[in-house]
């Protein structure tokens, strides 16, 4: 059964997403995941598009992409992702030695750190940067307000903050410019502590992003924003616990009145005065077995000084190969051993598809909400009250 058949009202659960390129791409990365419930909002006869609700988002597609994606109306019919184990988690634990994109001491402006402001679109991020750097420019979402980044600079308990917006994104994958853009700022202009904006109301989707930046071992708060429209949805979100999780400190911020800046501002500081003190403490996203056989033997066929010229987490690198991007492939071929390193890539593609029976992008896509969702079970109560949180999300027209 084809998404494009479900009727208004009706409920199933994602099967698979046909198709390739970036459109399929930027559907993975909204929800659209094997196992993931979705609602037909609005399917009028012949009418394009078509509204549908996953995640708590509204989502418009037309007919014509809505039919590359396979339904079921029985979740059992779904099948299950591989589950993780204490092997997986300890296979993830021990991989190659994390390299944290760290300026050193003399690269940096005395007393200033740099900040970069990374979320998805609608999740407040511009607010906060315009109470937290006094700047007063138009908050939206269109092309041109964020595309280029804005920067601002401010004061606090003795440090100077320069502070960059980056455009609004859903992912750090190199399907559109300002993804490729967000991506590229982060390896390369090396902001001393990024600050993620997730907004409160759709931690499941917002938190995507997370997990891609936990990948990149940057220096990292999670600003928790929107807060207020998560106490009146009546849930419960221990976010101690998952950060705790994360190793990654999550504070409550409101962006439209302040609520909580300085907190996330005072947190910044900590981490930045704290160096690469807290390097062994990362926390490894655990992919499953196959997955992390896969990036274990890639991973080896990296010499140290391809890890050194590339400046880049190796784990990171060797996922990008294996979901196949071409931006990351790229960097990887000015590698002298870089034929080397894309045969056996391919393999462990194969292998993948093989075993899994899905493509590595799929299967990535599927274990980071995997790990999100693993997050919130243990730590996002359902709602207690009747709330209207639902936000549009995009249209894809």
């Amino acid at each position: 059964m084809r998404l494009s058949e479900l009727q208004t009202g009706e409920k199933a659960y994602i099967v698979k997403v046909n198709g390739s390129g970036a459109f399929r791409k930027r559907l993975l990365e909204m929800g659209f995941i094997r196992g993931q419930e979705v609602k037909s909002i609005l399917n009028a006869p012949l009418k394009d598009p078509i509204k549908y609700q996953i995640m708590e988002y509204e989502v418009s597609l037309r007919r014509s992409e809505a039919v590359m994606i396979e339904i079921s109306m029985v979740k059992g019919d779904v099948p299950e992702y591989e589950q993780e184990d204490d092997e997986d988690r300890e296979s993830a634990a021990k991989a190659r030695p994390i390299q944290r994109l760290i300026k050193t001491a003399t690269e940096k402006e005395p007393n200033t750190i740099t900040v970069a402001l990374v979320g998805n679109p609608n999740a407040g991020k511009t607010s906060i940067f315009n109470i937290a750097s006094g700047s007063h420019q138009h908050v939206g979402n269109y092309g041109g307000v964020t595309v280029d980044s804005k920067e601002g600079r401010l004061k606090h308990k003795g440090y100077n903050f320069r502070m960059v917006d980056l455009p609004g994104t859903y992912s750090l994958s190199a399907y559109t410019p300002e993804e490729l853009f967000v991506r590229r700022h982060i390896l390369e202009e090396e902001p001393d502590v990024i600050i993620n904006v997730v907004s409160a109301s759709s931690l499941e989707r917002n938190m995507y992003i997370t997990t891609e930046l936990m990948e990149l071992k940057v220096p990292m708060v999670i600003a928790l924003n929107m807060y207020d429209e998560l106490q009146v949805s009546g849930r419960e979100f221990d976010h101690e616990t998952l950060a705790e999780m994360l190793n990654i400190p999550i504070i409550p911020t409101i962006g439209k009145n302040g609520f909580g800046i300085p907190s996330m501002l005072n947190k910044v500081i900590e981490l930045y005065e704290a160096g690469d003190k807290g390097e062994d403490n990362n926390v490894n996203i655990s992919y499953g077995r196959v997955l992390e056989k896969a990036i274990s033997r890639l991973e080896h066929q990296f010499a140290e000084k391809d890890i050194a010229e590339l400046d880049m987490p190796l784990r990171y690198v060797c996922i990008k190969l294996l979901e196949g991007d071409k931006d990351i492939k790229n960097s990887v071929s000015t590698l002298q051993n870089h034929e080397k390193i894309f045969a056996r890539a391919e393999r462990e593609r194969g292998y993948i598809e093989n075993l899994l029976r899905e493509d590595p992008e799929s299967a990535f896509t599927n274990a980071r909400y995997g790990f999100i969702a693993g997050g919130l079970r243990e730590t996002l109560s359902e709602k207690t009250t009747v709330s209207d949180t639902t936000r549009i999300l995009d249209t894809i027209v």
